[in-house]
């Protein structure tokens, strides 16, 4: 029945809250009237060529996908966080559906941004998303392991 519900009825994120402890999966409406899917973008271009192409493909894909999209340039940590922040307020209300992209060069679980202490952990990110966006509203993520290559020489 809430299957049903989220392919017809315009739900929105009240419903969509008051729905989901009675599914075993996230509830993402079809009809997206009342509760939309949200892209957002945030990149850096710090030493990045082609980044905003980068993210200008990224933000059109998205859009193809039926997404609302806001995408966004930080430069540093603390900028990052605030725009990060200011975003989420806005579309919290409506939203039912978030895929974030974090573009930036980096590595190990960190971000590089363009100030002196431009390491920002990945986790640190989730870990603040999760305080922003309710529980019953799902991330996208892409978790990635590191794996270390093993060179081998033929005898």
């Amino acid at each position: 029945m809430i299957n049903e519900l989220a392919e017809k009825e315009p739900l929105t994120v009240d419903h969509i809250k008051e729905l989901s402890p009675h599914s075993s999966q996230y509830i993402v409406p079809y009809n997206q009237k009342r509760s939309k899917r949200y892209g957002l973008i945030l990149y850096t271009t710090y030493n990045r060529p082609g980044a905003q192409d980068e993210a200008d493909n990224m933000e059109r894909s998205l859009h193809t996908a039926g997404f609302c999209v806001e995408k966004i340039e930080w430069n540093d940590a603390w900028e990052l966080h605030s725009k990060l922040d200011s975003t989420l307020q806005q579309i919290a209300c409506d939203c039912s559906l978030l895929v974030l992209c974090l573009m930036s060069h980096g590595s190990r679980g960190v971000l590089h941004g363009g100030d002196s202490h431009g390491i920002i952990r990945i986790y640190d990110v989730l870990q603040h998303l999760s305080q922003l966006i309710a529980e019953f509203i799902p991330m996208v993520r892409k978790h990635t392991k590191i794996f270390r290559r093993k060179w081998f020489s033929s005898i």
